[in-house]
């Protein structure tokens, strides 16, 4: 016997579009994010990281070789914004604050994608006073796997990564992780 092929409903020539459509969609954001593994690995909270090192350009504070050479035996709060960044802005002097009302945890800025002209005027506008400095070659983005700004990573005084919030941090999200990193 032999089957005649049935012309596709409607209904299910939309579930077909869609499937390929989505699949098509996932191609696309790998191809240009690259795999998520790769922006994972330094990602995975719950477990020691390597310390980011290199020579990092100061934009307020001292000099200082790696982001987190130093702060070691504290809790470490390392925030990536830009000067034109909406909720960088934002939230800056909620880290500032916290900053100065938390001398057991270490916090340090890193500005990336931005002019250094904006960025120092920017802090100075704010009042920030914890180190912050450029990653003017990308090599921390690249690193932490960020994906947009700003993110913030909070470090157990072991360097286990605790978390990682994506997007503008509220003072009851500051108050709660400072909590559980000094707590």
């Amino acid at each position: 016997m032999v089957r005649v092929p049935t012309p596709l409903s409607s209904r299910t020539l939309r579930r077909t579009l869609l499937v390929v459509g989505i699949g098509a969609a996932a191609i696309v954001v790998v191809s240009i994010f690259g795999p998520a593994e790769s922006a994972r690995s330094f990602r995975a909270e719950g477990e020691p990281r390597p310390i980011p090192s290199g020579q990092l350009t100061p934009v307020t504070g001292e000099e200082f070789e790696g982001i987190l050479v130093g702060r070691r035996g504290r809790p470490v709060v390392v925030n990536i914004w830009a000067s034109w960044c909406a909720p960088c802005r934002a939230e800056m002097p909620l880290l500032a604050r916290a900053a100065r009302a938390h001398a057991d945890v270490a916090v340090l800025g890193v500005a990336a994608r931005d002019d250094p002209d904006a960025a120092r005027q920017f802090l100075d506008e704010v009042g920030v006073d914890y180190p912050s400095v450029f990653d003017a070659s990308g090599d921390i983005l690249e690193l932490l796997g960020v994906r947009g700004f700003p993110t913030t990573y909070f470090f157990a005084a072991d360097g286990t990564l605790v978390r990682t919030i994506l997007g503008g941090v509220t003072e009851p999200q500051l108050a709660a992780e400072l909590e559980e990193l000094t707590g």
